[in-house]
């Protein structure tokens, strides 16, 4: 006697894998919730292309990351081991680590500026020390809450889903709901193709807003068919960030009215690496009030970090053509900043430093060989901060609008902030003798007469792996040059910053 099977078993894989497709369709949903937060203002394009090309790869890019999930892990589990129960269960935790990821890239994205990348221990405690810093332990509270409702979610749907799966089986635009995303996964990187042709900047300054994304593009084939100049292209995005000091002069300084007679002065003290602790202990044992940074961003030339300490200008303005004398001391006609330049050994109980001064130790790594790097420094007589990046030019500017009292001088003469008026998204610029620097949240990017040279991770120099971010190589190059003109034959006159000889070009290898 033959035993006929049961009808239920057997269609149940085919339930199963009817099942998991609209599981996947539910998490690319919840996946587009949680992306919708690496968009900030600052990243927003511009044109109705650039909105266009962001709309189908929001879309198109998540729903692949969601159905290459299902593939690779749900579907070979349906195929081998189809037992609904079971199934259920482990996908839903399964679906909960992955979106859990998800939003920790988030988290990672708009605190450090890059991705979670394979080696991403380092990168989440350096996550971890951000939020605890801004939200205390309230942090893993967020973590625990947003992890428990992702899982409630994905039982919620796996429950449901298999509930309605005759249904949803039945639903008549399924077929035309996932030809409509594979079209729109297509279309946005034939859009991108275009714009890398094309050099659209709205578009690509967009690659690299979303983790593990590498858009299409064609440029080969596009030459074989004589559609464009490949030498031409690889002249154009030879040079990606260009700035040059030559050609140039700074705006003149408005004069503000600032009593700082009596006011204290600002002693800087370039110190080794080695005396660090020595110092921070003294001032423990007198009781000195001060604020320690693990993260100025320092030029290894002692000439332009003179420079920025004596001015509040990054290096792009030293020597630059000017009858303009860019000094505080100047521009005050006082001594106010006074610099001391320490070699070996530092004897601390010789500085007689008076109570009208402020000081700022600054303490140099001699055997770095990196032309800007993280280092230490020490401030006395200057507010409270959190540790948090800062470049020389942003103490000055502090000093300047709290102990001299004259904000208006920094607001109008200066690039940089007060490092109590720093936020989550400023940008860090500083520039010598070619070479161009920018700090990001915690990408740092260096430029050597406009080719990269150099894109890793501020807190730990770890190489970072993606796009280069174009919307903060040109925010950063219009912040570095805001106070430089064009020198011509005629009368000067201040162009437009496209026409001022700064070109923000990209080099996709």
């Amino acid at each position: 006697m033959i035993k006929i099977p049961n009808l239920k078993e057997l269609d149940r894989p085919f339930n199963l894998l009817s099942w998991g497709h609209w599981f996947t369709f539910a998490n690319i949903l919840l996946a587009l919730l949680f992306s919708f937060f690496y968009l900030s203002p600052s990243q927003l394009p511009e044109t109705f292309l650039g909105w266009l090309y962001l709309g189908v790869n929001w879309v198109g890019h998540f729903s692949f990351l969601a159905i290459s999930c299902f593939i690779l892990t749900i579907f070979p589990i349906i195929a081998l081991f189809p037992h609904r129960h079971h199934i259920r269960g482990l996908s839903s935790v399964m679906a909960t680590l992955f979106q859990t990821l998800l939003f920790l890239d988030v988290l990672s994205f708009r605190s450090l500026g890059y991705h979670l990348s394979a080696t991403s221990l380092v990168q989440l405690r350096e996550v971890e020390d951000f939020y605890i810093a801004h939200i205390g332990n309230a942090y893993w509270l967020l973590l625990l809450c947003v992890f428990v409702a992702i899982l409630a979610y994905q039982f919620f749907v796996s429950n449901m889903a298999w509930k309605r799966i005759h249904q949803l089986q039945n639903f008549k635009y399924k077929n035309a709901i996932s030809t409509s995303l594979v079209s729109i996964f297509f279309i946005s990187h034939m859009m991108h193709m275009w714009s890398d042709a094309t050099l659209n900047s709205d578009i690509a300054k967009q690659n690299n807003i979303f983790p593990v994304s590498y858009p299409l593009t064609a440029r080969t084939l596009l030459a074989k068919y004589e559609l464009i100049d490949l030498n031409k292209y690889n002249t154009y995005k030879s040079k990606q960030a260009d700035v040059t000091q030559s050609g140039y002069t700074i705006t003149p300084f408005s004069q503000v009215s600032c009593d700082v007679t009596d006011k204290d002065n600002l002693s800087v003290h370039f110190v080794d690496i080695t005396n660090f602790f020595a110092i921070k202990d003294w001032l423990n044992k007198f009781d000195i009030d001060y604020q320690s940074s693990y993260q100025l961003n320092i030029p290894a030339d002692f000439d332009t970090a003179m420079f920025n300490f004596t001015t509040g200008l990054p290096g792009l303005y030293n020597q630059m053509e000017t009858q303009t004398d860019l000094e505080v001391n100047h521009q005050f006609n006082a001594n106010k900043i006074a610099i001391e330049v320490h070699a070996g050994t530092y004897d601390i109980e010789q500085q007689s430093a008076s109570s009208k001064t402020s000081r700022v130790y600054v303490f140099y790594d001699k055997t770095s060989d990196l032309a800007f790097y993280r280092g230490r420094a020490i401030l006395v007589g200057f507010k409270p901060f959190n540790n948090i990046p800062i470049a020389p030019q942003n103490i000055v500017a502090s000093y300047i609008k709290n102990q001299l009292d004259c904000p208006q001088y920094v607001e109008e003469n200066l690039i940089d902030s007060a490092i109590n008026d720093i936020e989550y998204d400023y940008i860090f610029t500083n520039f010598y003798k070619g070479l161009f620097s920018i700090v990001y949240k915690d990408k740092s990017m260096l430029f050597e007469h406009g080719q990269l040279i150099s894109n890793v991770s501020f807190s730990n120099a770890e190489t970072v792996k993606e796009p280069l971010d174009l919307q903060t190589i040109q925010a950063a190059i219009t912040k570095l040059t805001s106070k430089r003109i064009k020198l011509v034959s005629k009368p000067v006159e201040t162009e437009p910053l496209e026409d001022a000889g700064i070109k923000v070009k990209v080099r996709i290898d």
